[in-house]
């Protein structure tokens, strides 16, 4: 698996997906049009670095971005050349991470949408369940642990040299524009396989509640649990509560609600039999509210050799 990742070929085939996913330039200031005028090179020095287990990813660039509600997101961004490498890891665990998921998944998954999560929660409702929990993950990103997660990875990932790329990332340095940290939880949003690995951590509180006969649809750390009953909706807020503590999270929100008071649910909103899609509109760019100037990477590096 590490070989095939690491050929001209595997890497060629992931700048390609990250030129068209456009982004912005990482903590080198690299831009995708930058790293393409010597494509044949960077991805030739990427794939000598991976074989011979030199390679080494640079700090993540922290930007803060608007989340439309007048409150800021971090977002982490890499360098150009290791979305490269990340994207090429996420060509090779993708197809055996995904089939091991639930039906009841719906986000960053190939064919799967919130206009299908929305038709999952119609049949539920015309099957007779008009009671739900509506809940969210307080910080799931940000508090995700580190042991778990490697945990849950070894279990379909049998590859050293591909753990230990994706533990590079997670645990990697982030400049803010003032100092470098290191990450010590969660895992970085804007990162390629940051979104699979989400869902791999989130997979076990799928399974607890499937095995319960629960019928949950989640879109990354929103959910809702449909019921027949309230009591069997309280249940089930009960259920979720016990899986996740195991897991070291918790929820931000829950709301023990009905199909009658109506509930809105990834933009789309339910009431009885009613459901109400927003009209699709082009996507807006997110406003950056704070870009950190690019590092010094003369310094960096040197300071790098010298252990900081």
């Amino acid at each position: 698996m590490h070989d095939v990742m690491a050929s001209y070929d595997s890497l060629y085939c992931a700048f390609q997906t990250v030129k068209e996913n456009h982004g912005s330039p990482g903590v080198d200031g690299v831009t995708i049009e930058r790293f393409e005028d010597d494509f044949a090179t960077n991805l030739s020095f990427l794939s000598r670095e991976l074989r011979n287990k030199s390679y080494s990813p640079l700090p993540l660039l922290r930007i803060l971005v608007d989340k439309g509600n007048g409150e800021a997101r971090p977002l982490c961004i890499p360098a150009v050349r290791d979305r490269v490498v990340q994207t090429a890891v996420l060509k090779e665990i993708e197809p055996i991470l995904d089939k091991e998921f639930e039906d009841c998944s719906f986000a960053y998954r190939r064919g799967r949408s919130v206009r299908q999560a929305a038709h999952r929660i119609q049949e539920l409702y015309n099957d007779g369940y008009r009671w739900l929990v509506d809940a969210d993950i307080d910080a799931f990103f940000d508090k995700i642990d580190h042991g778990l997660l490697f945990e849950k990875l070894r279990r379909y990932i049998h590859n050293e040299e591909i753990e230990q790329l994706i533990k590079m990332w997670v645990k990697g340095e982030v400049w803010d524009g003032e100092s470098i940290f290191t990450i010590k939880e969660g895992i970085p949003q804007g990162s390629p396989v940051s979104p699979i690995l989400a869902n791999l951590f989130l997979d076990e509180l799928d399974e607890a509640l499937l095995e319960q006969n629960q019928k949950l649809v989640r879109f990354a750390d929103d959910f809702v649990v449909l019921c027949r009953t309230k009591e069997d909706a309280w249940r089930s807020l009960e259920l979720t509560n016990d899986v996740l503590r195991k897991l070291h999270l918790e929820l931000d929100e829950a709301d023990i609600t009905s199909f009658d008071h109506g509930f809105t649910f990834l933009g789309v909103t339910f009431v009885r039999s009613l459901i109400m899609v927003p009209f699709d509109r082009p996507k807006k760019e997110r406003k950056v509210l704070y870009y950190p100037p690019p590092l010094d990477m003369t310094i960096y590096d040197l300071k790098k050799k010298k252990g900081w």
